[in-house]
């Protein structure tokens, strides 16, 4: 049996659409009268069918009956039998050894400047079996019992692909539409049929197996819809996506080699105790009992241009709505509560994941920087949505081959916006191979250094953010200098040199916060910018960065007024000072003292009158002891011992104008006078005191010495008279300033 198709106005055949090789009919009663036919059994033997659709969308079988002249005695017979309401039972229908060659060549538009896509499917090995079918006219009036199995072949077979099986077992009706039984789906070529798929998504579905066993119940439910029940094992096998540019689109991903264009791949996903639910107006409901994805891999690019190679795989927006979009842009509330309701009601057992790999190229920077996330292994714990409970997240794995991943914590990952808190952190990260960064971020190429780092993010539901970034670099060495324009002029160097410890540990935390709420917060420009104010303090406050910015300001050594003496405040941040250095033995120290003439006039005087009421009692105990090993004089000295010594300098002191009797002799006065005229005669020259700015150096720079810091990385700076500040300047105090460096 063969019927050919018959092109309109053709008298010749095209080719062959249908054809088998027997037909067998058993048992048939035909009563005209009654308009009945009984067919006991109907067996077809290794049919074959073409069916085909143009590119105009047309189906060969349409033109199977082609236009055929008629008698015009035969045409009210015809039309008398195509009027008349048959009833037909067929008890047994067999279908054994069937193929159909399928080719659609319209399932779906065009992709602009790309061909038509085709969809071409080989069945064979068909096996049909119904039983009790019955028709009333149109009308299906039984639930006939059907069993179908075929094979599909693989359009990869010859590139390893293994043939589809199909096997179905059920009862179906149509009046209403009602069909359930077991349905068995052994690695069906998902990517034979992508054309149906959206084709919008710059994604092309290199392959992908899909299986299925067990049972689905399908179910016209009123005129509002259809109804879905099924449960059974899902599993969608060897699958690869890769990334298509669109015209236009920048030089990336799309538009790289075949190995640049797989975006993400898995060799097995599999979902067991899989329960779906559909009713008209609902949202679907969707039971995983539990799901495993193993050896899966993602590809992430950043293009020479900067954008992710991501950006194409989301659909094209028409200009019309691109442009209103841009003219207004929705606000953050509005943007939420388009993303409010759930495509689904997922209840989720827990999600395995096994021997994962995320590979990560970096074009935007030259030379190019490779790095992958490999041997991931993990779980997402039970999740329900609308539960209100989160999910917990384990995973584990290696960065660049070198460094230790782990994350942990709790999401949800149907909430708007994303409630979670995670932990992540990583270990031993080598930082030679993020050389090209330094180079162009920093100024700097990475010699060597080690890198872990752990963050934890929290978004509460309202979408604020609370994130953490704890950076821990171990014997961070720069190398060479590297010009780069996008390099930041901030003293480098000098910030890791502060920042490193004794033991070469560079510890930072890095605080973030915001609303995710917000349409202008974004996470990156905020942490880079930390960092950059975390440089910026090198020059600005390097000691607040010595210090982690906690306590005072030990930039400044407080000394008393008119003297080389520290005061309480100073000797306390010369021990911080100290301390702070031996740490960091990378860093030198310049010490500067200061005086102001003005300011310190009167102390200055009131300090050398004392210093040479010490000298004196110092020279009075040598003289006593006839040796220089008498014990040093005390700073401060008794009432009566203070009068004594100040008689005896006063009388030691040629001083002009000093009183006389009436006779013309020197009068005797009282101490407290002698101590006025001597402190008056005291010269508070320039030199005096510049000669004070430097023993206050000196003073600094011996101090630290004596606690254990090598002079050659102390020096002592040429000191500064300050002449006055303005007058909104805050009180100026006796000092010594420090300032750092690495040279």
């Amino acid at each position: 049996l063969k019927a050919d198709e018959r092109l309109p106005g053709q008298a010749t055949a095209r080719g062959e659409t249908l054809a088998a090789q027997r037909v067998q009919l058993n048992q048939v009663a035909l009563d005209l009268a009654a308009q009945s036919i009984a067919i006991g059994s109907l067996k077809l033997l290794r049919p074959e069918l073409r069916l085909e659709r143009s590119p105009a969308g047309q189906w060969n079988l349409m033109r199977l009956a082609g236009p055929t002249p008629l008698e015009d005695s035969a045409r009210p017979l015809v039309r008398a039998a195509a009027e008349a309401t048959w009833q037909v039972r067929l008890d047994d229908f067999a279908l054994e050894g069937g193929q159909v060659s399928y080719v659609d060549a319209a399932p779906a538009p065009a992709r602009a400047g790309a061909s038509a896509p085709t969809v071409r499917l080989g069945i064979d090995r068909l096996q049909v079996g119904l039983q009790g079918l019955q028709l009333d006219g149109e009308r299906l009036v039984s639930t006939p019992q059907v069993r179908v199995s075929a094979r599909i072949a693989n359009p990869r077979e010859g590139a390893g692909g293994q043939p589809s099986l199909v096997d179905w077992r059920g009862r179906f009706g149509l009046h209403p539409l009602a069909v359930n039984g077991k349905l068995r789906i052994e690695r069906f070529p998902v990517h034979a049929v992508q054309a149906y798929l959206p084709h919008d998504l710059g994604l092309r579905l290199e392959r992908a197996e899909a299986g299925f066993q067990g049972e689905l119940s399908l179910k016209q439910a009123d005129a509002a819809g259809l109804q879905l029940d099924a449960a059974g094992d899902v599993l969608l096998s060897d699958l690869m996506l890769q990334s298509m540019a669109r015209p236009g689109a920048a030089v990336g991903a799309g538009a790289g080699d075949e190995s640049d264009r797989e975006l993400l791949s898995w060799q097995s996903f599999a979902l067991n105790g899989v329960s779906v639910v559909v009713r008209p107006g609902a949202v679907p409901k969707v039971v995983v009992r539990e799901a495993t994805l193993s050896d899966f891999f993602a590809r992430l690019i950043l293009t020479e241009q900067g954008q992710f190679n991501l950006r194409d795989v989301a659909p094209a927006r028409p200009n019309a709505v691109a442009a209103a979009g841009a003219a207004s842009a929705p606000t953050a509330a509005e943007a939420t509560a388009e993303r409010v309701a759930p495509p689904l009601e997922l209840d989720l057992g827990g999600l395995r994941l096994v021997a994962g790999r995320v590979d990560f190229n970096d074009r935007f920077v030259k030379p190019n920087y490779s790095a992958a996330l490999t041997d991931l292994n993990g779980s997402l714990g039970a999740y329900r949505s609308g539960s209100g409970e989160p999910a917990t997240l384990q995973l584990s794995g290696r960065v660049a081959g070198t460094g230790l991943l782990e994350i942990g914590g709790r999401l949800k990952p149907y909430a708007v916006p994303r409630e979670l808190d995670i932990t992540a952190k990583a270990s031993d990260i080598e930082l030679a191979p993020l050389s090209t960064y330094a180079g162009k971020y920093a100024g700097y190429a990475i010699e060597r250094g080690k890198l872990s780092v752990e963050v934890h993010y929290k978004i509460e539901p309202d979408g604020k953010l609370e994130a953490s970034h704890q950076l821990v670099l171990n014997q961070l060495t720069f190398g060479e200098r590297v010009e780069s324009p996008t390099a930041t002029k901030l003293p480098v160097r000098l910030a890791v040199a502060l920042l490193k410890d004794r033991n070469g540990v560079i510890d930072i935390d890095l605080p973030v916060s915001g609303t995710l709420n917000d349409p202008q917060f974004s996470l990156g420009p905020i942490i880079w910018k930390v960092i950059v104010n975390l440089l910026a303090k090198a020059v600005t406050a390097p000691f607040a960065l010595l210090s982690r910015g906690g306590g005072p300001d030990i930039s400044v050594v407080a000394f008393q007024p008119g003297t080389a003496q520290p005061a309480e405040a100073g000797s306390a941040a010369l021990d911080k000072v100290a301390k702070a250095l031996a740490d960091r033995p990378a860093l030198k120290m310049t010490v500067t003292g200061e005086a102001d003439p003005a300011a310190e006039h009167d102390a200055f005087q009131r300090a050398t009158v004392e210093q040479r009421l010490l000298q004196e009692q110092r020279r009075e105990q040598l003289r006593a002891a006839g040796t220089a090993s008498a014990p040093v004089a005390s700073t401060s000295l008794p009432a009566d011992e203070r009068a004594r010594l100040v008689k005896e300098v006063y009388r030691a002191t040629d001083l002009p104008d000093k009183p006389r009797n009436i006779v013309g002799l020197k009068a005797d006065i009282a101490p407290d006078e002698m101590e006025a005229l001597l402190r008056q005669h005291v010269s508070v020259s320039p030199e005096a005191m510049r000669q004070l700015a430097l023993q206050r150096g000196l003073a600094v720079r011996d101090a630290l010495i004596a606690k254990g810091l090598p002079s050659e990385r102390l020096f002592l700076g040429e000191p500064k008279l300050r002449t006055g500040g303005a007058p909104s300047e805050a009180a100026w105090t006796p000092q010594v300033k420090l300032t750092l460096d690495t040279q």
